[in-house]
């Protein structure tokens, strides 16, 4: 039990660098999927995966995040709103008051982010200026599938470039 204390605070460093770190956002190689005409609703975050895996150990950043954190729910309790206007927000679930960074970490949205949604691509703007786009994958049945690559070269030794891929559930 004592060796999964090591990789605790890697899993964190990893999910904030996904949002802090990514660099070049790129268009993925998989056809797009038309998008709904609006994201506007309340979601929480279903899955979130990473390819290929962190250092051959994670994939699944939810599954890992309560494997090392005792059971911890976290990113499944982020509420991410996405207001008429353009507004976009998130809460701060009793389960993340804990952790080490702020909630906007792990989503790339904080209390006075913006979004525009231009066909596939989903543009969030924090409060500070930091934009972080999405490619829509699919926004059909009250789920709503994003995905973003980038480079960790800052956490992670290499050059490797990451495809994360987020699924939210509308509320």
């Amino acid at each position: 039990m004592k060796k999964m204390h090591v990789f605790r605070p890697f899993v964190w460093a990893f999910v904030l660098a996904v949002t802090l770190f990514s660099e070049g956002c790129k268009k993925s190689d998989e056809p797009a999927v038309p998008a709904a005409t609006t994201v506007e609703g309340s979601y929480k975050i279903s899955t979130l995966r990473v390819d290929p895996k962190v250092q051959g150990l994670f994939d699944d950043l939810v599954a890992a995040s309560k494997l090392l954190y005792a059971n911890n729910t976290c990113l499944t309790d982020i509420t991410i709103t996405f207001k008429t206007g353009g507004d976009a927000t998130t809460d701060n679930p009793t389960a993340c008051q804990s952790f080490p960074a702020p909630v906007s970490a792990f989503t790339g949205i904080d209390a006075t982010s913006k979004w525009t949604l231009n066909n596939d691509k989903l543009t969030i703007t924090k409060g500070d200026g930091t934009k972080t786009e999405y490619t829509v994958l699919s926004n059909t049945g009250g789920i709503l599938k994003l995905q973003w690559q980038g480079s960790l070269s800052a956490l992670v030794p290499g050059t490797t470039v990451y495809t994360f891929t987020m699924e939210l559930k509308k509320q």
